[in-house]
């Protein structure tokens, strides 16, 4: 498992790469680990960027999926809506897209969000 917090969007890239190493430690194929930090970067950028708070980062491999879990740790929550934005959408692509990478396994649940990502393994 991989937890971190970051406070600001300078701190996203860094923490990020950590995270890249853990998913290759793991012996994850490319792809999924280039898949992990896009799903990664778009939910940390939208806490910190829309509900202007830290946000927490916990990441775990469980039964063949990368687990993801962004969370506000405050009382400003995602905004949350009742279906995921489309390709169309005047706002929200970068969610459209993690629910595409994630097969449809996004859930908002009070301050977090959970996406669930199938792996490989090289």
């Amino acid at each position: 498992m991989m937890t971190f917090k970051v406070k600001n969007l300078k701190d996203i890239n860094p923490s990020l790469n950590k995270f890249v190493q853990y998913m290759q430690s793991l012996g994850l194929c490319e792809d999924d680990v280039f898949y992990g930090r896009l799903v990664g970067c778009e939910l940390l950028t939208n806490v910190v960027r829309h509900c202007g708070v830290e946000a927490g980062f916990c990441a775990s491999l469980k039964d063949g999926q990368m687990v993801i879990s962004v969370s506000s740790g405050s009382d400003k929550r995602y905004k949350l809506c009742p279906d995921l934005p489309d390709a169309l959408s005047e706002s929200g692509r970068g969610l459209y897209i993690v629910n595409c990478v994630c097969n449809g396994e996004v859930a908002f649940s009070g301050d977090k969000v959970v996406a669930k990502l199938t792996v490989h393994f090289q």
